[in-house]
């Protein structure tokens, strides 16, 4: 096997993990009480607020929520965390959106 299909391989299982976590993070939006929908969206957004994704240095809150979540793993490439903020914050909106209708 090459390097590039070892890079490419890995690049796919990564994909696939975040598909699972975001396919889960769905399902329990689905199933949590319009309190929890509320709560997990001030998370989302302290973090976007407050997480900077170039930093090594972030403040343990942001860390705690991240764990919280469940998004340590994902945030550890810049780019994808601002890109799975965002993604999350979408989804948590539309549910809320739902939710007070």
């Amino acid at each position: 096997m090459t390097m590039n299909s070892l890079q490419k391989n890995s690049e796919k299982s990564g994909s696939d993990e975040l598909n699972a976590f975001l396919q889960s993070f769905e399902i329990k939006l689905n199933q949590a009480s319009l309190d929890e929908v509320e709560l997990t969206n001030k998370k989302l957004k302290f973090l976007g607020l407050n997480y900077n994704p170039f930093s090594q240095d972030n403040n343990e809150e942001c860390e705690q929520v991240l764990e919280n979540l469940g998004l340590s793993l994902f945030f550890q490439n810049p780019y994808l965390a601002t890109n799975i903020l965002l993604r999350l914050l979408d989804k948590v909106e539309e549910r809320l959106n739902i939710l007070k209708q």
